[in-house]
C-alpha cells in the first residue's frame, strides 16, 4: 500500500496528469517524480540517521500520513506548479518516511542469518500490490478519472495501513524479550553465531565515502533503481505505443509484479547462500535481456516474456540492497549508509524517466531510450567484484579460518 501503489501506478496516471497538466507531453510531468528523488536526497540522511537509534515505527506512521495527504492534494491539482508542489516536495518526503529505509532497518533488527529471505518475504507485499495495481487504476481511472483514482488512493493508505503499523509493528525484537533470528534458532545453531567485523564495525561518514564497496552499491543500485523507474513510469506508455490496447498493457504490467513476486524467496535464498554477488549478476543479466526484447518486441506475447524477465530480473533490487549494504557496511550505521548512497544514486534516478520521455517527445518512441538502460545495466556488472559477499558460504569460511 505504500511503495505498491506509488511505484506500480504512476505510469499509468502519466498519459492522463499529461493530457490535463501539460498538453499531452510527458517530460515535465516525469520531471515532478524526478524531483520528488532530490527531496528524498536530501531528506534521507537525517532519516537514516535518525532511524539507527529511533523508532521506524513513528516515522512511518508520520509517513503514511503524509502521502495519504499527497495522494488527497495530487486530486485536485490544476497545473503543474501545484503538481510539482505535491509530487516533489511532498510525496518526496512522504515516501522517503514510509519507504524501504524504515522497514529495512527493522527487518535487519530482526534478522541476521536469514537476513536475505526476511527482507525478501518483507518487500513481497509490493510485489503483490503490483499485481493488482496496474488493472485496478486502469478501470479506477476509465471509471471515476485520475482524479478521484488518487482520492481513493489517499483515503485507502490512511484507513488501512496506519492502524496496521500502529497496532502490529515492533522495532526490536528487545522489546518482545527476543534476539536476531530468535532464541530458538540461536540454540540449534550456536556453532555458526560469529561475531562479523563489518556488521559489529559503526562507520563514520568519511570512512564510507572512502569504501570502494561504498561506491559499487551506489552504482549497482543506482543504476537498477535507474531502470526501475524508467520503466515503470513509461512501459505502460510504450505498450499502448506499440498497438496494445489498455488491458493487455495492464495484464502485462501485472506480469512483471508477478515474476517479481515469485522471485523475491528465490533471491532471498540465494543471498542467505551463496551471498550478494551471485544474486546480484543473475538479476542485472536478466534485467539487461528483458529490455533488450522490450526495445524490439511488437507483440503481445513477446511483451509479456520480456515482462516476466524482466520482474524476475528486479525482484531482488530491494532486498539485495540492503543485503549488501549490512553485509558491506555492516548494520550499526545501515540507516546513516542508505541515506548517504542516496546521494550517490540521485544522478541515475535523476536522469531516468526524463531522459525517457525526452526521447520519446522527440523521436516518438522509446526504442532508444531502452538500449540506453541495457548499457547501464552492463557499466553495473563491473560494481559486485569490490563488494563483501556475504551469506552462509562466507559465514562458514570465516568459522573454518578462525578454528585454523
Amino acid at each position: 500500500m505504500g511503495t505498491g501503489f506509488y511505484s506500480y501506478s504512476r505510469g499509468i496516471f502519466l498519459p492522463s496528469l499529461a493530457e490535463a497538466l501539460d498538453g499531452g507531453e510527458r517530460f515535465r510531468i516525469s520531471m515532478g517524480f524526478s524531483l520528488a528523488a532530490v527531496t528524498g536526497a536530501i531528506v534521507a540522511p537525517y532519516i537514516g540517521r535518525y532511524l539507527d537509534h529511533g523508532s521506524a515505527r513513528k516515522l512511518l506512521l508520520w509517513g503514511t500520513v503524509i502521502v495519504a495527504t499527497c495522494y488527497v492534494l495530487l486530486a485536485s491539482v490544476d497545473n503543474l506548479i501545484e503538481y510539482f508542489l505535491v509530487v516533489s516536495i511532498g510525496m518526496g518526503v512522504g515516501m522517503v518516511c514510509m519507504g524501504g529505509q524504515a522497514w529495512h532497518r527493522s527487518v535487519i533488527s530482526w534478522f541476521d542469518h536469514w537476513r536475505g529471505r526476511a527482507i525478501s518475504f518483507a518487500v513481497l507485499g509490493a510485489s503483490l500490490a503490483g499485481i493488482a495495481m496496474p488493472p485496478v487504476v486502469n478501470a479506477l481511472i476509465e471509471l471515476y478519472g485520475w482524479s478521484t483514482a488518487y482520492l481513493i488512493f489517499g483515503g485507502t493508505t490512511l484507513i488501512v495501513l496506519f492502524p496496521v503499523i500502529y497496532l502490529f509493528m515492533k522495532d526490536r525484537p528487545e522489546e518482545i524479550g527476543e534476539v536476531r533470528d530468535g532464541h530458538a534458532y540461536v540454540n540449534r545453531h550456536a556453532s555458526e553465531v560469529i561475531d562479523i567485523e563489518e556488521d559489529l564495525r559503526s562507520w563514520t561518514l568519511g570512512e564510507m565515502y572512502r569504501s570502494p564497496a561504498f561506491w559499487s552499491i551506489g552504482v549497482i543500485f543506482g543504476s537498477m533503481t535507474c531502470v526501475f523507474t524508467a520503466v515503470m513510469m513509461h512501459l505502460f506508455s510504450h505498450l499502448q505505443d506499440i498497438g496494445i490496447d489498455s488491458s493487455d498493457a495492464s495484464f502485462i504490467m501485472s506480469a512483471t509484479a508477478a515474476f517479481a513476486a515469485l522471485g523475491k524467496p528465490v533471491i532471498g535464498w540465494l543471498a542467505d547462500y551463496f551471498g550478494a554477488k551471485v544474486a546480484i549478476w543473475l538479476e542485472l543479466a536478466c534485467q539487461g535481456s528483458a529490455l533488450l526484447i522490450f526495445g524490439t518486441a511488437e507483440s503481445v506475447e513477446l511483451s509479456i516474456l520480456a515482462a516476466c524477465l524482466y520482474g524476475f530480473g528486479y525482484a531482488g533490487m530491494s532486498p539485495l540492497r540492503t543485503f549488501a549494504i549490512s553485509t558491506a557496511l555492516g548494520s550499526q550505521t545501515f540507516g546513516m549508509a542508505t541515506g548517504a548512497l542516496r546521494f550517490v544514486e540521485l544522478p541515475f534516478l535523476l536522469s531516468a524517466s526524463p531522459l525517457a520521455a525526452y526521447i520519446y517527445d522527440t523521436t516518438g518512441n522509446y526504442q532508444m531510450a531502452f538500449l540506453i538502460l541495457v548499457g547501464l545495466i552492463g557499466v553495473a556488472s563491473i560494481a559486485p567484484f569490490f563488494i563483501v559477499a556475504g551469506g552462509a558460504k562466507a559465514r562458514r569460511a570465516r568459522i573454518q579460518q578462525k578454528d585454523k
